[in-house]
C-alpha cells in the first residue's frame, strides 16, 4: 500500500516515463484542455476543460495506490463484473493492477492517454480468460471521450466469455446539493434495495446519498447540476454501454479512502454495460461515453 501523490490538474505538465504503475502523467491540449492519468488501473485522475482550470473529476486525498488497491476517483475501470453481480471480486479485476500507458504529444489538438491491459496468470486465476483492454482518453474544448474496448484473445476454437463493464466517473461538486436531470420517467433498480425496479419521478433526481440507482436502457445524456456548474454525461454508439449508474454513499459513508463528510464533494454518474456481453473468439466490443462541461451563457 503507498500513499497517492498529487493528482490534481496542475500547470505542470510531464511525458517522462513513468517511475511506478502510481506516477501521474499530466497531457495539455493546445487549447488548454487537460488530462491526468496513471498506469495503475489504466485510470483518468483529472480532467479540466479548455473553458476553465477547474477539475471535473473527484479524487480522494484519501486514495490510495498500489498492487490490489482501487484507487478512489476520477474514472475507474469496471470490467469484466459490475459491483457484485457475480462471484467474481468486486467491480472486476481491472481497477486494482498495473496497465501500460501511452500519452500524445503535450500541446496536440486533443490531450490524449492510452492504456492497455493483458491477461496474466493473476488475471486467469480470478477470471480464467485471454482479453486486451484498451482505454483511450482524450480531451478537448469542453468535452472528456472515454472510449473502453474488450477483445476476446482466445485461441481459434476457443470460447467465448461473458462479462459486464463500466466507466466508474466521480464528478466533482463544489456545493452542497446536487441533483440529476435527463432519467426522469425511466426504470431504475434500485440497488440499495435489494434491486427493487422503480420509476424515477418527474422532476430533477437528488444526486446526494445514499443513492445508488441502475437505470437500464439509457445511453443519456444525463446532466449533473451543482449550482452553477453542470457535466452531462452520454453514450455514443447503439451496442456499447446501455446503462447509466447513478451513486452516491451518503453520511455518514463508512469509506477509509474518503474523509469524513467527503461524499458531500462528488456524484457517480457511470455509464455501463449492465446487460451481459458474450464476445466471441477474435471479436472486440467498443464503448464510449463523453463529459461535457456546460458553460454558462454570459
Amino acid at each position: 500500500m503507498s500513499a497517492a501523490p498529487s493528482w490534481e490538474c496542475g500547470d505542470v505538465i510531464s511525458l517522462d516515463p513513468p517511475t511506478s504503475p502510481c506516477t501521474p502523467v499530466r497531457v495539455r491540449a493546445r487549447d488548454g484542455a487537460r488530462l491526468v492519468a496513471c498506469a495503475h488501473g489504466g485510470q483518468v485522475l483529472g480532467w479540466s476543460p479548455a473553458s476553465d482550470e477547474r477539475d471535473r473529476l473527484w479524487l480522494s486525498p484519501l486514495a490510495r495506490c498500489g498492487a490490489g488497491e482501487a484507487i478512489r476517483g476520477g474514472v475507474p475501470v469496471v470490467f469484466p463484473q459490475f459491483a457484485g453481480r457475480g462471484p467474481l471480486p468486486k467491480h472486476g479485476l481491472a481497477r486494482d493492477r498495473a496497465w501500460e500507458l501511452d500519452t500524445g504529444s503535450d500541446g496536440a489538438d486533443v490531450a490524449r492517454v492510452a492504456c492497455r491491459l493483458q491477461d496474466d496468470e493473476r488475471t486467469r486465476a480470478i477470471w480464467p480468460h485471454r482479453f486486451t483492454l484498451t482505454l483511450v482518453a482524450e480531451a478537448s474544448g469542453t468535452q472528456l471521450s472515454v472510449t473502453l474496448a474488450v477483445r476476446n484473445d482466445a485461441a481459434s476454437g476457443g470460447d467465448a466469455f461473458t462479462f459486464t463493464a463500466a466507466l466508474h466517473a466521480y464528478l466533482a461538486t463544489a456545493v452542497p446539493l446536487a441533483d440529476v436531470v435527463g432519467l426522469a420517467g425511466l426504470p431504475a433498480e434500485d440497488n440499495a434495495a435489494g434491486g427493487a425496479v422503480r420509476v424515477l419521478p418527474a422532476g430533477p433526481l437528488p444526486a446526494r446519498g445514499p443513492v445508488d440507482l441502475a437505470v437500464r436502457g439509457t445511453r443519456g445524456p444525463a446532466v449533473v447540476r451543482t449550482g452553477g456548474d453542470e457535466v452531462e454525461v452520454h453514450c455514443e454508439g447503439d451496442d456499447g454501454f446501455d446503462s447509466l449508474v447513478v451513486w452516491n454513499p451518503g453520511e455518514p459513508h463508512g469509506l477509509a479512502d474518503v474523509p469524513p463528510e467527503g461524499a458531500a464533494q462528488f456524484v457517480c454518474v457511470e455509464p455501463a454495460a449492465l446487460t451481459p456481453v458474450t464476445l466471441a473468439p477474435h471479436a472486440t466490443w467498443r464503448a464510449t461515453a463523453v463529459l461535457t462541461a456546460l458553460v454558462p451563457r454570459p
